[in-house]
């Protein structure tokens, strides 16, 4: 046993930081002392809750001097991410730092980029150190820059001790470009809770980080083919004129009475939300990650309706927790949900209590650390 740090680059509430808390409420269970370290804090709101009894550092709150010098290559590999996004190298190569001073015995690294700084303190020190990847690997094809990323996005991984990826896809892209094994190590599902078809109300919802790169605007013509169903649009925004763009629109089509923009929800509030909903929306555009919304959907035994392209469309489909679309297909959507009643909406939830005890937290969280 030993003190372990797990390190994200950003703190706001997302799908990494969320896996990264459940990590360390189970490293702790397992007699660990682990430690979050975020290098640097947003103005986003809504982690309060989450971040309860969690032991955790920030080294920066909001932007730094270098922050706008930084935000150009980001911008430049991830066009429709803000400057929230910005990926802080001057934080990044902190991490020895912060490992000595913490004692780390060993360190899990959420993202290649915080991975930077956990090689750097691994060549440094020899603390050993594992990569948690969120999101596909693609190759970064921008003339200099992008081999210089490239390489260093090899030399980070193929030192690690172990590397993992989120979903299957993801660690099929891992392989594909540096021809390194990653683990796949899907979320912990564990079951929160359960309502009947009865008892939940005409919603879908839908839960992300809002941005450009998202099309929140998909949502929308969807809802439009959907009648007797209302939309609920859970989370923050990354962009604010993203934001003010989808209002303009919601306004424009005349959806104000069928659709809510709901932003700084609280846990409580959002885990009610889930129980509340019939099914969970949630699309992905080149996006091979789980989408955090379908995991804690499936928490709370609401099926979900995701496009191919998400992360968790082969788990979706192999048990059977909803429906798995190829593009924007209003009518398969529409004509799947006008046809599950009580007794099509049970079989469906029977499918996601075998996942729930397949995929938990614990096992997880042992397979981050079966080596350490």
């Amino acid at each position: 046993m030993g003190k372990i740090l797990i390190v994200l680059r950003i703190l706001w509430t997302a799908g990494a930081q969320r896996i990264a808390i459940n990590e360390y409420k189970w490293l702790k269970k397992l007699g660990h002392e682990p430690k979050i370290v975020f290098l640097r804090a947003t103005k986003t709101k809504g982690y309060e809750e989450l971040l309860k009894d969690v032991k955790f550092r920030v080294i920066r709150y909001g932007n730094g001097v270098l922050t706008p010098l930084f935000y150009l290559p980001t911008k430049l590999f991830s066009p429709d991410r803000g400057i929230e996004s910005t990926i802080d190298l001057d934080l990044i190569l902190k991490i020895p730092k912060i490992a000595k001073e913490e004692e780390a015995d060993y360190m899990i690294c959420h993202d290649q980029f915080a991975g930077i700084g956990c090689y750097q303190t691994y060549k440094k020190m020899g603390i050993p150190y594992s990569v948690f990847i969120h999101e596909k690997v693609i190759n970064y094809s921008k003339p200099v820059l992008g081999n210089i990323m490239n390489d260093i996005e090899r030399k980070v991984l193929s030192n690690a001790r172990r590397v993992f990826a989120v979903t299957d896809k993801v660690a099929k892209t891992v392989y594909e470009k540096h021809k390194i094994n990653a683990i796949p190590n899907y979320p912990g599902m564990d079951k929160i809770s359960e309502r009947s078809f009865s008892e939940k109300e005409n919603f879908l919802i839908t839960v992300s980080f809002w941005d450009y790169g998202r099309r929140p605007w998909d949502y929308l013509e969807v809802i439009k083919h959907i009648e007797g169903y209302k939309l609920l649009m859970v989370g923050n925004w990354r962009i604010e004129k993203a934001k003010k763009d989808i209002i303009k629109k919601v306004k424009e089509e005349k959806l104000d009475e069928r659709v809510k923009l709901m932003e700084g929800v609280s846990e409580n509030e959002l885990s009610e939300l889930y129980d509340k909903s019939r099914f969970l929306i949630r699309f992905g555009y080149g996006e091979y990650g789980p989408a955090m919304t379908v995991i804690e959907s499936i928490q709370h035994t609401t099926p979900v309706i995701i496009n191919d392209e998400l992360g968790t469309a082969e788990l979706v489909s192999k048990y059977n927790l909803g429906l798995v679309t190829h593009g924007l297909d209003y009518d398969t959507i529409r004509n799947f949900i006008s046809k599950i009643d009580e007794e099509d909406y049970k079989k469906l939830q029977n499918n996601i209590n075998r996942v729930q005890k397949e995929y938990s937290w614990e096992s997880h969280t042992r397979k981050l650390i079966n080596d350490y």
